[in-house]
């Protein structure tokens, strides 16, 4: 889920719209136990990207900033600085905050005159509990001396599926003189935004530029020296954040052959339009290179691209058959936890048999169990990809097959496609291991069905 990125504002309330919107079904309120929240931050502006942003779950006491008031120094290194660590740091002492989540990646305008490649909307994850059920975010108007913008203690949604959208304005921190010189600025600005300058910029506060102000709704560009207010100009609102409670379900995948291993699993939660696979089918990029490579990238990449994926993981290792004859440390069940929404109600696993030329396991499109408490227990098939000759020779295989199984080889094996054994066939179940060349069917054969897939819904 990869790739798998806000914050404070108490007095903006009356400066922005605040639209709470209630969707359907499953409702349980606040509980003793922790819930989850999917955070989408929008960059609205047209020439401002944002620093990665922090958010924060906390008591309400445990505000971020406050207009009118003083920037504390956590708040400062972010408006002047982009530098995330002070206010991290000081959240993390902080007994009344719940948990600290940092984007990986700045945020940039959607029209963006810079064409890096970064993104506009980035989907962060974060819990709360009962006592600490209020969300600060703080992110830096990069192009600026000490602007920012963010949310302060909004109350969380408390039902599963309700959404809180809030649009926020600029704020200037009233710690560092709005020189608009890109030599006291930082160093980002100039790429982000496509502007060039012999200036190198700066990410450190200049004394000689202190401001003894406070925080206040920021003037914008004004054009003074290198910042431009046709091109790092805004109109607020300048962001918008989207907060949603959050079903969570754990999923629990097990090996069940005496002979395959399976490479890292990819789990993905999403709307029933985003298809996985079907059996009877041609298999797209993705389930290709998991088939035939144990390659989750093309997936992945795919996933990360379609409006119909809520959330999708990525397993760290390799699951073997329990009584693995390999003797490898590498477990035969892993448990990975996925967060869905109303919307996206479906769930879909695809998994490679390493031990073969194309095949896979996994569920496509499967309902979540609706109710906290419920669970659901599938059994998967193997499944021949049809994208490539079952020669069932080492050279042709991953290499993890010989060493994960206890086979020794003086074939190296190959994590690429062989355009040469290109098969153009469709998904069917997978004809096992016939023994035509070095693969075994006592060795590297299975019974059916080949995993067993458990999903619970935990909140």
């Amino acid at each position: 889920m990869k790739l798998s990125l806000l914050r404070p504002m108490r007095y903006i309330i009356p400066l922005m719209t605040l639209l709470v919107l209630l969707t359907s079904g499953v409702s349980h309120a606040y509980s003793f136990r922790e819930a989850t929240y999917a955070v989408t931050v929008t960059n609205l502006t047209s020439g401002q990207p944002f620093s990665p942003p922090v958010f924060a779950t906390h008591r309400r006491a445990a505000a971020f900033f406050d207009t009118g008031q003083r920037a504390n120094r956590g708040i400062q290194e972010i408006a002047e600085n982009g530098n995330n660590a002070v206010l991290v740091e000081a959240l993390q002492r902080d007994r009344r905050i719940f948990e600290v989540q940092e984007g990986d990646a700045p945020l940039v305008p959607i029209d963006n005159p810079g064409e890096v490649e970064f993104n506009s909307t980035a989907t962060y994850m974060i819990t709360a509990n009962r006592w600490a059920n209020h969300l600060s975010v703080a992110a830096m108007l990069i192009c600026t001396n000490d602007g920012f913008t963010g949310l302060d203690a909004i109350t969380l949604p408390a039902q599963v599926g309700q959404t809180i959208t809030a649009y926020t304005n600029s704020y200037d921190a009233g710690t560092e003189i709005n020189t608009e010189d890109f030599a006291d600025i930082v160093p980002p600005c100039q790429g982000l935004i496509g502007a060039s300058s012999d200036d190198e910029g700066t990410g450190t506060s200049n004394p000689a530029l202190a401001e003894n102000g406070v925080i206040t709704l920021h003037p914008g560009v004004e054009g003074e020296d290198d910042l431009q207010p046709d091109l790092h100009g805004w109109n607020d609102p300048v962001a918008k954040i989207e907060v949603t409670r959050v079903a969570t379900y754990e999923v629990t995948v097990s090996n069940l052959t005496t002979g395959q291993a399976f490479s890292p699993p990819v789990i993905v939660a999403h709307r029933d339009a985003a298809d996985v696979f079907t059996v009877g089918d041609a298999a797209n990029e993705g389930i290709q290179e998991i088939a035939e490579n144990g390659n989750n990238a093309a997936l992945i990449a795919a996933l990360g691209s379609s409006t119909d994926v809520f959330e999708f993981q990525e397993g760290a290792a390799p699951l073997v058959p329990a009584d693995n004859p390999g003797g490898t440390d590498f477990g035969s069940e892993a448990t990975y936890t996925v967060h869905a929404n109303i919307e996206a109600r479906y769930l879909s696993i695809a998994t490679m048999l390493i031990c073969t030329n194309d095949g896979f396991t996994g569920l496509d499109s499967v309902t979540l169990p609706f109710r906290v408490g419920e669970s659901l227990t599938l059994y998967a098939n193997g499944y021949d990809a049809g994208t490539e000759i079952n020669t069932e020779d080492f050279a042709d295989i991953v290499p993890p097959c010989q060493g994960l199984i206890g086979v020794s080889s003086d074939d190296e094996g190959t994590g690429t496609s062989n355009p040469d054994l290109a098969e153009d066939g469709v998904i069917s179940l997978h004809p096992n291991i016939e023994g035509g060349n070095d693969l075994l069917p006592e060795l590297h054969g299975w019974t059916a069905p080949v995993a067993k897939i458990e999903i619970k819904r935990v909140d």
